[in-house]
C-alpha cells in the first residue's frame, strides 16, 4: 500500500510552481506515494493521474477567511491521514502539530521565506515587527516536532538556527520543460516573477523606453503576481501610453505555463534587484529559468547574481543607472556567446529532485 503524502498551503494555488510542478510531480514519478495537494483554487482546471487536489477559495486580504481556512485545511489533513505532511507556510504550523499528535505523521517544513527577516527589514513598522516575532516564536516552539526542513535558499541554512542539524537545501531551480525559442529581429523584453518596486520593474520600463528609441518595433511583457495596488495602477497607466508594453499581472499567482510561454517568446529578460539585507544572499528563481532556457538577461553588475549568471550562462551585467542600450543591442545579435556549450544542470530542478526522493525514503522507513 502506498504511503500518503500531503503538501499543504493556505494562499498558494494547487498548481503552485514549487508544490505542484516541482515537488509533487517529482514525488509522483517514483510511484511510491499517494500525493495530495491542499491549496488555494487555481485559475484553470488541473488534473494529474497520480496527484489528488483539495482546493479552497481564498482571497489574500480576507483575513477572517484566512484564519477559518486553516481549520478547513486541518480537517482535510485529518481525513486523508498522511504518513508525511509537508507544510509550505508558518500559518499551518499549528495544524501540523495537531495532525502530528492525532495521526502520528512526520512533518516536513518547506521553508520558502525567512519570514522574520521579511517582516522586520522590509518597510518595518510595529505591527510587522510583532508579526515577525510571533512567527519566529511559533517556529521555535514547533522545532522539536519537525522531522526535516526543506530550505528553498542556501542562505537559510545560516540564517535559521532552529533548522540546523535536520535540514536539506532544495532550491527553486528551473523546471525542465521543452521550449521552442522564437526567432525575431525585434527585441522582446520580459520582466517576470513577483512584480514590485523592490524587484526593479520601474527600472526595467525605463530601460525599455530607451530601447524603443533605437529599436522602435520592440515589445515588453510584464507577467507575474503583484500585491502593490498603487504600483499596479501605475503599470496599467504606463501600458496605455506604451501600446507595445503588455501586462499579465494579477493579485493572484499567474499559472506557470503562462510564464513559460512568456520566456519562450522573449529574447531579453531583466532581473532588476539591487542588493539589500533581505535579498543579497538569495537567488531569484527566474535567474535559473533564464539561464536554463537560454534567455539572455540584464542583471546588476558586481553582485553574486551576476557571478552566478555568468557561470550558468545568459547574464549581461549592467549598471541600471547607466545602461548603454546600443551595446545591449549589439550583444543580442549573437546571444549564443553568452551561454556555455554544456547543458546547465546546475540551473535545473533535475539537480534538486533526487534530494526530495532521498528525504522521503529516509522519513518513510
Amino acid at each position: 500500500m502506498k504511503k500518503k503524502i500531503v503538501i499543504a498551503s493556505v494562499l498558494k494555488p494547487i498548481d503552485d510552481v514549487r508544490a505542484y510542478w516541482k515537488l509533487s510531480q517529482s514525488i509522483a514519478k517514483t510511484n511510491k506515494y499517494e500525493v495530495n495537494i491542499i491549496g488555494n483554487t487555481s485559475k484553470k482546471a488541473i488534473r494529474h493521474e497520480n496527484i489528488m487536489f483539495h482546493s479552497h477559495d481564498l482571497f489574500r486580504t480576507n483575513w477572517i477567511k484566512r484564519i477559518i481556512v486553516r481549520e478547513e485545511i486541518l480537517w482535510k489533513i485529518l481525513k486523508i491521514k498522511p504518513d508525511i505532511l509537508i507544510i509550505t507556510t508558518p500559518e499551518l504550523l499549528n495544524a501540523a502539530l495537531i495532525s502530528r499528535m492525532l495521526t502520528g505523521c512526520r512533518i516536513i517544513y518547506d521553508v520558502q521565506e525567512n519570514y522574520y527577516i521579511n517582516a522586520t527589514r522590509i518597510n518595518p513598522n510595529p505591527a510587522k515587527i510583532l508579526y515577525g516575532f510571533i512567527i519566529r516564536l511559533k517556529e521555535l516552539i514547533a522545532q522539536p516536532f519537525i522531522a526535516e526542513y526543506w530550505l528553498a535558499e542556501a542562505c537559510y541554512e545560516r540564517q535559521l538556527d532552529f533548522a540546523q542539524g535536520k535540514n536539506i537545501i532544495i532550491e527553486n531551480k528551473a523546471f525542465t520543460h521543452t521550449l521552442k525559442k522564437s526567432k525575431t529581429d525585434q527585441i522582446n523584453v520580459l520582466f517576470s516573477g513577483t512584480i514590485s518596486r523592490y524587484g526593479g520593474v520601474e527600472k526595467a520600463i525605463d530601460f525599455y523606453k530607451e530601447i524603443l528609441k533605437i529599436r522602435p518595433h520592440s515589445a515588453m511583457n510584464i507577467i507575474g503576481q503583484i500585491h502593490d495596488l498603487k504600483l499596479k495602477a501605475k503599470l496599467e497607466s504606463e501600458s496605455k501610453r506604451l501600446p507595445s508594453l503588455y501586462l499579465n499581472i494579477s493579485l493572484n499567482p499567474i499559472p506557470y505555463n503562462e510564464i513559460l510561454a512568456a520566456i519562450e517568446n522573449a529574447n531579453l529578460g531583466i532581473i532588476g534587484y539591487e542588493p539589500n539585507r533581505v535579498n543579497e544572499e538569495k537567488i531569484p528563481t527566474k535567474l535559473y529559468e533564464y539561464s536554463r532556457y537560454k534567455l539572455p538577461y540584464l542583471v546588476q553588475a558586481d553582485t553574486h547574481w551576476s557571478q552566478i549568471g555568468k557561470r550558468l550562462g545568459g547574464a549581461i551585467p549592467v549598471d541600471f543607472d547607466d545602461i548603454n542600450v546600443n551595446e545591449i543591442s549589439e550583444i543580442l545579435k549573437n546571444p549564443s556567446n553568452l551561454f556555455p556549450k554544456s547543458y546547465p544542470i546546475e540551473a535545473t530542478w533535475e539537480s534538486e529532485s533526487l534530494k526530495v526522493s532521498t528525504s522521503l525514503n529516509n522519513l518513510s522507513r
